[in-house]
Formats: structure tokens, C-alpha cells, sequence
């Protein structure tokens, strides 16, 4: 079995150019696009809290991928008239292609750990992570970089799947190469712990499984949940922050703000 490095090299360099029509509709579909958005918000309120003033926020995002999340980013900073200047980095150089259409900035190729280790100590204001974690041979590792580049009054944000969610099990068929994906929150808590940070918030995300059904290759589940803006749209919101609420334990995501520990 290839290292977890180099699994997951190969495994998203053929993922993603099957994906590149897949992309191009799930950037412009209504109900991911507003998935993104409030998952965007949150990341955002971290470093806005921390409040870098009278310039852009200087922000990276560990392992964008295919962009889906960063656009969203600089959406919501334009509504919120917040400058952003971002750089993705990601391992995949097929997924760094998909995301030169969707977003601004700069988009380096290697791995999370290096590249973030590579950065000058408070360079940053803020770094976000989703589906990334779990990923990593060394967590503590990232971490600790992250902390330093951010410095202490910038933010490090992780989003992680929550796998009491019956929704994450899929990744059961994958388990041989994800062998750290079921380790859960204790294996991340014990690297926030041993890199040094300390939370400063932690909120659940998520409830509907839209978001694997529509960043799927299939355009059915696309075209079935096909809405514009509007009242349906912001139910379907509602209702998920609703559940979410009532039923934190079966929500897809933890989203952790953590700060270096002076």
C-alpha cells in the first residue's frame, strides 16, 4: 500500500479531471453554493472577531482542492466588504487546475505541511482546513505551523467530518487508505493539544446530506435539487441549522477556531 502521502496524491491527481464538468455545475448550484456560504460565514467570523484592521485579511486554505469552498470565501468577504488576500495550496495539481476558474489569489502545489512550515511566524491572519486532518501522518505537525504563521492574534480553523454521522461511513470502503478517518475526534483533539493551540470555539455544521449528494460526478441529484434564490431555498437553510441544533451529535462537521496558547 502506497504511504498516506502518496495515496492520496494519486487518488485526487485521477479524481479530479473526471470531476471538471461535475465542478463547473456544482459552483454555480444554488443549494451547495449557499451550503458553502454558511460554512464561509463561520470561517469568517473568526478572523473578523480577531480583527486584522485597515487592510485585507492574509488568508490560506490548506488543501482547497477543487476551489468549491474558497470561492464561497471570497463571496461572503465581498458581501461583507472584507478584503481577502488568499492563497490555496493543495497537493493535487489537477485539483489546483479546477480551482484557477473559481477563485482569486494564489494557488501553490505541495504538501499542507510543508508549505505552511515554509511560512514566515505571524505572515498570516488566518488558515482554514476542511477534510484535511484526518488526512495527515502528523497532524501535531500542521498544526503547530499554522499557529506560528497566523502568529497569536490571528486564527487557525478546522473542519472535520463528525463520524457519528451515519453519512461519513461511506468512507468505510476506503478504510485501508484512510486509516487515520476513524480515529475521530479524539486522535484531532490530542494534536490541538500536543501543537499547542487552544480552542476558542467550537460549532457544529451541518445536518442534510446535500453536500455529498451534489459534489458527486452525477448531474441527477444536481438537476432533483435544482432551486433558485428565494423562500425555498432559505427553508431548506433553516431547516438544517434547525436540526443541526437539536441533533448536534449526527451533524457532518465539527468546526474548531483555535489560537497559539501564549
Amino acid at each position: 500500500m502506497p504511504d498516506q502521502l502518496g495515496y492520496q496524491r494519486a487518488a485526487y491527481d485521477d479524481h479530479y479531471p473526471k470531476m471538471a464538468a461535475a465542478v463547473r455545475d456544482q459552483l454555480a448550484h444554488p443549494l451547495l453554493r449557499s451550503f458553502y456560504d454558511r460554512l464561509a460565514a463561520l470561517i469568517l467570523d473568526a478572523v473578523t472577531a480577531a480583527g486584522p484592521a485597515g487592510r485585507p485579511v492574509r488568508a490560506l486554505e490548506a488543501g482547497c482542492g477543487e476551489g468549491l469552498l474558497a470561492s464561497a470565501v471570497q463571496r461572503v468577504a465581498r458581501e461583507r466588504g472584507v478584503g481577502l488576500a488568499y492563497t490555496g495550496t493543495d497537493l493535487s495539481v489537477a485539483g489546483l487546475d479546477l480551482a484557477r476558474a473559481a477563485v482569486e489569489g494564489d494557488l501553490v502545489h505541495g504538501d499542507a505541511v510543508d508549505v505552511v512550515a515554509g511560512l514566515a511566524p505571524a505572515s498570516l491572519d488566518l488558515v482554514w482546513a476542511k477534510n484535511l486532518i484526518h488526512h495527515l501522518e502528523d497532524p501535531t505537525a500542521f498544526l503547530r505551523a499554522a499557529l506560528s504563521a497566523v502568529g497569536p492574534d490571528g486564527r487557525v480553523v478546522v473542519v472535520e467530518p463528525r463520524m457519528w454521522c451515519p453519512v461519513h461511513w461511506v468512507n468505510l470502503m476506503w478504510f485501508r487508505q484512510e486509516r487515520f478517518q476513524f480515529r475521530g475526534y479524539r486522535r484531532t483533539a490530542a494534536a490541538f493539544a500536543a501543537a499547542g493551540a487552544g480552542i476558542v470555539a467550537t460549532q457544529e455544521f451541518g445536518w442534510l446530506p446535500y453536500e455529498l449528494a451534489l459534489a458527486t460526478r452525477l448531474a441527477a441529484p444536481r438537476r432533483l435539487l435544482s432551486m433558485g434564490p428565494g423562500p425555498a431555498l432559505d427553508r431548506i437553510s433553516a431547516l438544517d441549522d434547525r436540526l443541526t441544533a437539536r441533533l448536534p451529535d449526527l451533524a457532518l462537521y465539527m468546526v474548531t477556531v483555535l489560537a497559539a496558547v501564549a
